[in-house]
């Protein structure tokens, strides 16, 4: 089984704000207090210190969709020791009103992001999606796959 989204199965992750859809051979892992998932480790890297994720997380929102977006791409701009915003774009699919573009670096690691916000009720919703620069092209699709199929809403 490949990564690329035509091939990938999926099982639906419940949260207190709807279904996350992610990859069926995706690992939970929320050690962080987030809700999240991890690609499982590969035969060549079983002990890599980062691996490939999707995060979902809520936070205030600062009121309407322009705001709340301008505050995502202030925090990814305001990274250490350095991001680069690539692109924001309206995302008319799924939950969320816009995907932002960006790499970081993570101990020597080149990251790649997707990162999906959508502004419900009060609340900012938020999934970001990481890869290594290197294995970002193969799972370019199935991160926008995890955001169009997921169904969040604001509960809250």
């Amino acid at each position: 089984m490949t990564d690329g989204a035509d091939a990938t199965e999926w099982r639906v992750r419940e949260t207190s704000i709807g279904g996350l859809h992610v990859p069926a051979h995706w690992i939970d892992d929320d050690r962080t207090g987030a809700i999240a998932v991890v690609r499982p480790g590969s035969p060549a890297n079983p002990n890599a210190t980062f691996r490939e994720n999707a995060v979902l997380s809520v936070v205030d929102s600062a009121g309407d969709l322009v705001a709340d977006s301008s505050n995502a791409i202030a925090e990814a701009r305001a990274m250490v020791p350095w991001s680069h915003v690539v692109s924001v774009t309206p995302w008319p699919q799924g939950p969320f009103d816009r995907r932002m573009q960006f790499l970081y670096e993570h101990e020597g690691v080149t990251v790649a992001v997707t990162k999906f916000t959508g502004t419900h009720g009060g609340h900012r919703i938020d999934l970001t999606c990481s890869a290594g620069f290197d294995a970002y092209p193969v799972l370019f699709g199935t991160f926008d796959s995890i955001a169009a199929r997921s169904t969040l809403e604001d509960r809250a």
